[in-house]
C-alpha cells in the first residue's frame, strides 16, 4: 500500500515541476520583456499576479507531498518488526485526497500527512484557481468558428454503435492517413470518432436510399407542375430492380466523401497558408532585425490580425511552448510536421535547424521571404493566364451555345421534328435548358470561388 501510494506521489511531483517549469519560465519572459521594454511589451501586474499565485500554490503543493515522502519510504518493508519492551513509536498519521484536476486528465489520488491536509487544500485551491484564470488568458486554441469544446451529439451517438468496431479497425493500421490529415486540418474529432460518424452516416443513407427504392417503385417523377408524382403503371417489381443501384451507390458516395473530405480541407488550408506565408516571412525577417527573442517573433505576429489561416499553425506552436512544456526547436519541429502547409513545413524547420546551428536568423528569414514572395509572384501570373481562359470558356459554354441550342429546338418544335423523335414538348425542353443553364452557372461561380487566391 505505501509502495503504491509512494508511486502516485512521485507521478504528481512530477506533473507539479512540469507545470512549475512552464510557468516560471513565462514569468522570467515576461520580466525580460518589461525590463528590455521591446516593442512596448509591459507585462502587466495582474498577469504577473497570476502567475506569482499558481508558482506559489504549487510550490506549496510540492513541499508538502516531499514532506511525506520519507515517512511513506520508510513504511515499505518486506518484513514484520519485532515489537520491543519499550514500546512502539507513534507514527505519522497519513490520509488520502482524491480529486479530479479537470478537463481530460484522470483522477488523482494522494497520500499526505494529517496535519499538512488543510494547507495542501488551500494551496490546492489557489493555485487551481490561478492556472484556470491564467489557461483562459493564454490560451490561443480557441477559435470563434469551431465547436471545441461543445458536445457534439451527432459524435455521441455514432460512438455508441461503432466505437468498438472503428477502434478495432485503427488497431490494425487502418486510416493512418486519415488520422493524419485530420491533424492537419485541427479537427476537433479525433479518428475513431471520426470513423464512427461516417459509419453511422452511410447507414443513415443506405436507410434513406431504400425510402427512395421504394417511392420509385410504385411512383414516377415529373418536372412538370403540378403532377411531380404520379402512380406508375409498369411493373412495380421490375421499377424495384431498375432502381436497386440507388441503395448501393449512395452509401458508397458518402463514405467516399468522408474519407476524401479532410484531404481536401487540408490541401486547401495549405494552399491559404501559402497564399499567406510571403507576407508573414517578411513581417517576420523585420521583427528578427532587433535581434529579439525568436520565440516573441511569434508572439508579435498572432497579434496581428492579417494572417488569418497561418495563426492557425502559430498558435499550435505557442500552445506546445506554454502548455505542453516544450522547449522552441521542439514545439518548431513538431508544429512543421502537423502542418498542410509544405512551404510552412521548410519555413519551421529552417528555424529550428538555424537557431540549433547558430545560425544568423534574420540572414535566413530575409532569404527565404525572397523566394516565397518570388513563388507567389509566378503563381498569381499563372492565376491571371487562367482567368483569361476561364472567361474564354464561359462565353463559349455558359452563354453562346445554349442560345444556339434553344433556337434550334425552337425551330425543331415548331416543325413537328422534336415531338416525333424525342417525344418532347417544345415548354419540356425549355424548361430542361433553363435548369441546365442555371446549374452550369452556379457550378462555374462555384469552381472559380474555389480557384481564387485568397490575397
Amino acid at each position: 500500500m505505501s509502495f503504491n501510494a509512494l508511486m502516485e506521489n512521485i507521478i504528481h511531483m512530477k506533473e507539479i515541476v512540469r507545470e512549475l517549469y512552464v510557468f516560471a519560465k513565462q514569468l522570467d519572459t515576461m520580466k525580460n520583456l518589461e525590463t528590455q521594454g521591446q516593442y512596448g511589451m509591459v507585462a502587466e501586474t495582474r498577469e504577473k499576479r497570476l502567475l506569482e499565485e499558481a508558482i506559489s500554490g504549487l510550490s506549496n503543493q510540492l513541499r508538502i507531498l516531499n514532506n511525506s515522502t520519507p515517512q511513506l519510504i520508510k513504511d515499505i518493508k518486506f518484513f514484520k518488526e519485532l515489537e520491543s519492551g519499550k514500546g512502539v513509536k507513534s507514527q505519522e498519521k497519513f490520509v488520502q485526497l482524491k480529486y479530479h484536476p479537470g478537463g481530460d486528465k484522470e483522477k488523482v489520488s494522494l497520500t499526505i500527512s494529517d496535519k499538512d491536509k488543510k494547507e495542501f487544500l488551500e494551496n490546492l485551491s489557489k493555485s487551481n484557481l490561478s492556472v484556470n484564470k491564467l489557461k483562459k488568458k493564454y490560451s490561443v486554441e480557441k477559435n470563434a468558428k469551431s465547436e471545441f469544446g461543445k458536445p457534439n451529439y451527432y459524435a455521441k451517438f455514432s460512438n455508441q454503435f461503432f466505437r468498438n468496431f472503428s477502434n478495432s479497425l485503427i488497431a490494425k493500421g487502418y486510416f493512418k492517413k486519415l488520422n493524419k490529415d485530420l491533424r492537419e486540418i485541427n479537427s476537433p474529432f479525433v479518428v475513431g470518432t471520426y470513423v464512427s460518424m461516417s459509419l453511422m452516416s452511410i447507414i443513415i443513407m443506405f436507410i434513406l436510399s431504400l425510402f427512395v427504392l421504394l417511392t420509385l417503385s410504385f411512383f414516377e417523377i415529373s418536372l412538370l407542375w403540378p403532377n411531380f408524382f404520379t402512380f406508375s403503371e409498369e411493373n412495380p417489381f421490375l421499377r424495384f430492380f431498375k432502381f436497386l443501384w440507388i441503395p448501393v451507390m449512395f452509401p458508397i458516395i458518402v463514405g467516399v466523401i468522408a474519407y476524401f473530405y479532410p484531404q481536401g480541407e487540408a490541401k486547401t488550408l495549405g494552399a491559404r497558408i501559402n497564399q499567406e506565408l510571403p507576407f508573414v516571412a517578411i513581417h517576420m525577417s523585420a521583427i528578427a532585425t532587433s535581434g529579439i527573442v525568436p520565440l516573441n517573433i511569434f508572439k508579435i505576429i498572432l497579434r496581428s490580425s492579417e494572417y488569418k489561416y497561418s495563426n492557425i499553425e502559430f498558435r499550435k506552436l505557442m500552445n506546445l511552448v506554454n502548455f505542453h512544456g516544450h522547449d522552441f526547436v521542439t514545439a518548431l519541429k513538431k508544429t512543421a510536421k502537423s502542418s498542410p502547409s509544405v512551404k510552412l513545413k521548410n519555413l519551421l524547420n529552417g528555424m529550428a535547424t538555424a537557431i540549433t546551428s547558430g545560425g544568423d536568423l534574420h540572414n535566413f528569414l530575409d532569404k527565404h521571404s525572397e523566394s516565397l514572395l518570388f513563388d507567389y509572384k509566378l503563381e498569381r501570373e499563372k492565376n491571371t493566364k487562367n482567368s483569361e481562359t476561364f472567361m474564354d470558356i464561359y462565353i463559349s459554354v455558359a452563354i453562346a451555345a445554349p442560345m444556339i441550342f434553344l433556337m434550334l429546338f425552337v425551330i425543331m418544335g415548331s416543325s413537328g421534328f422534336l415531338t416525333a423523335f424525342i417525344n418532347l414538348e417544345v415548354q419540356q425542353v425549355g424548361l430542361l435548358i433553363i435548369m441546365l443553364l442555371g446549374l452550369l452557372n452556379v457550378g462555374f461561380l462555384v469552381f472559380l470561388k474555389l480557384k481564387q487566391p485568397v490575397i
